[in-house]
């Protein structure tokens, strides 16, 4: 007999929230999350996009795109990760924050915010585990 999705849910309630990076193949990209507060996206650069409290613009998370495309340059340009084991995100946001053009400047102050994130380390291996 197949389960409904209300079924499946009273069945497998979720547990709290955890700030963890997850990785998903499918769309190349990782978000993290600091809360499970109600946000709103920022596209900050073609790589990263902020979520944002709405009223305060507490950063809330972010999302990367592009992480193996980023991993494979920095590893490219002789940059060492460790094998790829532990990657800190400060590498992703780096990618974004490298001021190439004038009409970045306003967007600094971002990029601020995720100097916080930047320590945050996850594991490369664990990349196929969100689809």
């Amino acid at each position: 007999m197949e389960t409904s999705l209300n079924e499946y849910l009273k069945a497998n309630e979720p547990g709290p929230f955890r700030a963890v990076p997850h990785y998903f193949r499918s769309g190349d990209y990782l978000t993290y999350f600091l809360s499970d507060s109600v946000c709103y996206a920022k596209r900050l650069d073609d790589v990263v996009t902020l979520y944002l409290e709405p009223g305060t613009d507490r950063l809330v998370g972010c999302k990367v795109k592009g992480v193996k495309q980023i991993l494979r340059s920095a590893g490219d340009f002789g940059i060492d990760l460790d094998g790829g084991k532990q990657v800190r995100l400060g590498l992703f946001f780096f990618v974004g924050a490298a001021p190439d053009r004038a009409d970045r400047e306003p967007k600094m102050k971002w990029y601020d915010l995720l100097k916080e994130l930047s320590a945050v380390e996850f594991d490369s291996s664990q990349f196929a585990l969100c689809g």
